[in-house]
């Protein structure tokens, strides 16, 4: 097996890192009832395994992978009973701004991916494996954007082997379009969203959980936050009030005490240690 343990220093602190990047040979049976503690991705080389997942079992051939969220329960196996073994590809990997990362991207789900021949997600894993043994990086630097680059290329290459969670999908950043177009507007709540959609305020719910895990309107409010950063960043003339404003708070006091919980400081010196 070759297996490289990346986990930097302050970790926890880090907007993204790779925990292992991995080689295995032959890939052993996995019970994880309480799922990994970070983003898991897992692909075949050679072989097949099965997964199960969501009260699903899924076979895994070559050019196929899956990406498990943290603490999710899952399990895999070798489904040709240790006759052939079950090449793999693994990564690990966490950070603070990986789930807006992977929100952005499409990605923040469990799901299975596949994708053809020529694609270089295989390739470019290896690729790192092997610059890896060159290369002594205690902070994990170039790993850390080696995973950025792995995520670009499974949102490029890779495609979703469910084409209801495909078409739930489509529905779902269609709402995230019309939410980004709506941000000042203070009186968007669920039953907008949920009619724009046109479904009940229920399985919008169920829809952006099991997708997203997050509730809508909790991401509708992230966006808001996400913005106020970017006016806070481009113009410090314009007040905070001001901002406020724009990204659809009723009041002052309401926007700094929500970008406190969500960004950790307020807005005021979330500015300032940027310099602006």
């Amino acid at each position: 097996m070759k297996k490289h343990l990346l986990i930097p220093l302050n970790e926890s602190k880090l907007p993204l890192f790779a925990e292992t990047i991995g080689f295995n040979p032959a890939q052993e049976n996995i019970n994880r009832p309480n799922g990994y503690p970070y983003y898991h991705w897992i692909q075949t080389v050679s072989g097949q395994g099965t997964i199960k997942l969501q009260n699903q079992r899924i076979s895994l051939p070559p050019h196929n992978g899956v990406l498990f969220l943290p603490n999710e329960a899952h399990a895999y196996k070798n489904e040709q009973n240790d006759s052939t073994p079950w090449k793999t590809l693994y990564i690990t990997f966490g950070g603070t701004m990986v789930k807006e990362m992977l929100m952005t991207l499409g990605l923040y789900q469990s799901a299975f991916f596949r994708w053809g021949k020529e694609a270089p997600i295989s390739p470019f894993i290896m690729n790192v494996l092997k610059e890896s043994d060159a290369i002594t990086d205690s902070f994990s630097v170039s790993s850390s954007s080696n995973v950025y680059e792995f995520l670009l290329l499974l949102k490029m290459y890779g495609k979703t082997n469910k084409n209801r969670e495909k078409s739930n999908l489509v529905t779902l950043y269609s709402l995230v379009d019309w939410m980004k177009s709506r941000l000042s507007n203070p009186d968007i709540g669920l039953d907008e969203m949920a009619a724009f959609i046109h479904t009940s305020k229920r399985h919008l719910n169920s829809l952006f959980q099991k997708n997203f895990h997050v509730t809508p309107y909790a991401y509708f409010v992230s966006l808001r936050i996400q913005q106020s950063k970017k006016l806070l960043l481009e113009n410090n003339s314009i007040s905070i009030n001001e901002i406020a404003l724009q990204v659809g708070f009723r009041s002052t006091s309401h926007f700094v005490a929500t970008f406190r919980k969500i960004v950790g400081v307020p807005p005021e010196k979330y500015r300032h240690l940027n310099g602006v």
